[in-house]
């Protein structure tokens, strides 16, 4: 889900390439706290239903919330995506899912847990991959 380093620490010279910055490994962090986030919110959310087969409905919908954030993930964000997009487009696809997930965990009483993996998802991805894409500051081309 996360490339390592930033180009803008690559650009100053701190950190080789290849080697995590504290805030990419943050990023990770979040992205991986994400995935945990969307399966307690569905799980939630099918508990909240009454419906006969109510732990049944709680999985599926803990299983589809992970997914979808996957899928979007996979789709226009991951290093290796022949759609990826572009920064500043991509940093925005990369905090929607923070925000949905932080919306529906609200929903079910998570909405602080939502809100911190956020703002710590949105400085982390901020500032750790801010810029330019890293194809682009090594004098590449950059990919359409």
């Amino acid at each position: 889900m996360t490339s390592t380093g930033g180009p803008d620490a690559r650009r100053a010279g701190a950190l080789p390439p290849g080697v995590a910055g504290p805030l990419s490994v943050v990023a990770f962090v979040c992205e991986l706290g994400l995935l945990v986030l969307a399966g307690v919110t569905g799980w939630r959310l099918g508990q909240r239903i009454d419906v006969p087969a109510q732990d049944a409905l709680a999985a599926v919908l803990a299983v589809l919330h992970v997914a979808v954030v996957v899928i979007v993930w996979a789709r226009w964000n991951a290093p290796r995506s022949p759609s990826r997009l572009p920064w500043p487009w991509r940093y925005l696809t990369q905090l929607a899912p923070f925000v949905a997930v932080a919306l529906l965990a609200g929903l079910v009483g998570l909405g602080w847990w939502g809100a911190v993996l956020t703002v710590l998802a949105a400085v982390a991805f901020g500032f750790s991959r801010g810029g330019q894409d890293a194809a682009t500051t090594r004098g590449a081309a950059p990919r359409p």
